[in-house]
């Protein structure tokens, strides 16, 4: 066990030479202190011992004449004595290893799954507010508060769940479940939309008060609320049907060829700042408050590490105003277009069958007439 100590701690070699060796070999047994292997020299012998005995032996050496002469010395005392004021090489590991262990705790990256883009984007952006970034330092209560605040903030979510594991946040959510619409069971009657002529006829509920081939109004009753039950007497229901017609109605649209428009100039007016530990610190003049205003935010990174610290930007894109003049032919496209998005706006399902135009032009306007033939559902709830 003492030469494991000698070897592991702190021991000195020494070679002693001359007067009384033998003497001070056997004084050194009867004070107890241990001497490793002993080895005779042609002046004496060598030996070693433990660094802490090594101040009595040299007394005893002199008491007895004999020259001590200290050599190879080891163990972990002498080997750290070698960089006395020198603390740092020793500190850096303790440091390093002190730094592994906090980084592991740290964001070094985010992963989203279920979320589609833009989910992706606003869940990235609501993270970012509550310093959830990469380089920040996550603890379990912060994690629970955030799921808890991204569903309090948004409804479109059904549930939302954070991970966190050896440096990645996992962010998983769900879209809420759409609420299945409850129809009313009030009676109503579908009226007719538009003009036409009934073309298909499909009853659910009610009584149908038109055929096919018949020719309506708009206003109409198409589909009544209330049938006769076989002691005639009106049962009242709430009307559900299709009645698809032929219609033909017009459309008009004025289009100038000459107008003015607001466009992106690719430029920004752009500031940030600094979110550091739930801080800001305002890096240079700021933008006014305004509607205009987006906002982004990117970790702080230094050598591609990130930092517990995000960068802020807010800015705004330049527009300009700017001239258009359109050819005769690209009026006209317009003004088709327009035609058609009232169209599809009253009759979605429309299916065009014809169409004519009618173009008339006043100095750089253009009124444009646009009438359809087409078949689609015209049956209404009255009161729509």
């Amino acid at each position: 066990m003492g030469l494991i100590w000698s070897n592991c701690f702190a021991g000195v070699e020494f070679t002693a030479s001359g007067g009384q060796w033998e003497r001070l070999i056997t004084l050194c047994g009867r004070q107890g202190i241990p001497l490793y292997r002993v080895q005779p020299t042609p002046e004496g012998f060598s030996a070693s011992l433990p660094a802490r005995s090594y101040l009595l032996v040299s007394r005893l050496a002199r008491r007895c004449g004999v020259r001590l002469r200290a050599g190879r010395r080891k163990g972990v005392y002498f080997r750290l004595r070698r960089y006395r004021g020198r603390w740092g090489l020793l500190l850096a590991p303790l440091v390093f290893a002190a730094a592994v262990h906090l980084l592991g705790q740290g964001v070094w990256s985010i992963r989203y799954d279920g979320l589609d883009a833009a989910a992706c984007r606003q869940v990235e952006q609501m993270l970012y507010s509550m310093d959830i970034c990469e380089g920040a330092v996550l603890t379990q209560e912060k994690l629970r508060a955030a799921e808890k605040q991204i569903m309090d903030s948004d409804d479109g979510f059904g549930w939302v769940s954070l991970n966190f594991e050896k440096g990645r946040l996992v962010v998983e959510a769900s879209p809420a479940l759409q609420k299945p619409a409850i129809e009313s069971n009030e009676p109503v009657d579908l009226v007719a939309a538009a003009d036409g002529i009934v073309l298909e006829l499909n009853v659910q509920e009610g009584f149908a008060a038109k055929g096919v081939g018949q020719t309506v109004a708009a206003g109409d009753v198409l589909v009544s609320a209330y049938k006769p039950d076989p002691y005639e007497e009106p049962v009242a229901s709430h009307a559900k049907g299709l009645v698809v017609a032929a219609v033909k109605k017009t459309y008009q649209c004025v289009q100038p060829s000459t107008y003015e428009t607001e466009t992106l100039t690719g430029g920004i007016e752009s500031s940030y700042r600094l979110r550091l530990f739930g801080r800001t610190l305002e890096l240079g003049p700021q933008l006014p408050e305004s509607d205009d205003v987006r906002v982004t935010h990117r970790p702080l990174t230094v050598l591609g590490f990130a930092l517990p610290a995000t960068v802020e930007e807010r800015y705004v894109p330049q527009r300009q105003t700017r001239q258009f003049h359109l050819t005769p032919d690209g009026a006209r496209q317009y003004a088709r277009f327009a035609c058609l998005a009232q169209l599809y706006a009253e009759f979605p399902d429309a299916e065009i069958i014809a169409e004519s135009r009618r173009e008339d032009w006043d100095g750089g306007t253009l009124t444009y007439t646009m009438t359809v033939d087409f078949k689609a559902d015209i049956a209404r709830e009255k009161g729509e």
